[in-house]
């Protein structure tokens, strides 16, 4: 369920960068808002799990 709900955070956050860049006339496709948006959000995770399980064996 978990994963889930980061994809729908990441299509939810693709959809509002993509409108904001509209607004301010700086388009980008919308395929580079999506790979930006799952390379964060997914980095993010794997970091803080990397550290959870370093600090865990410390």
């Amino acid at each position: 369920m978990l994963i889930i709900r980061l994809w729908l955070f990441v299509l939810v956050l693709t959809a509002i960068s993509w409108v904001v860049l509209k607004l301010i006339r700086k388009p980008l496709h919308i395929g580079w808002i999506f790979l930006f948006w799952v390379v964060t959000s997914f980095g993010l995770a794997a970091l803080l799990y990397g550290g959870s399980i370093w600090l865990a064996g410390a």
